[in-house]
């Protein structure tokens, strides 16, 4: 997901995304040092939720 995530971000924002792997199901979402999506293996947003939730923060 991570890297579908990165490029669809780069794609319609130009947006330069730093992949690192986490944990056993893990997917967290870094903006500046500061957590704004937090996952587990138990749920997974889609591809766009989690695209549309950063570009969201970002416009603020």
């Amino acid at each position: 997901m991570a890297s579908r995530v990165a490029a669809q971000l780069n794609k319609e924002n130009n947006i330069e995304v730093e992949t690192v792997r986490g944990g056993l199901g893990e997917f967290s979402v870094y903006i500046d040092e500061r957590k704004v999506i937090d996952t587990n293996r138990f749920w997974y947003p889609t591809t766009n939720k989690v695209v549309k939730k950063i570009q969201t923060l970002l416009a603020e």
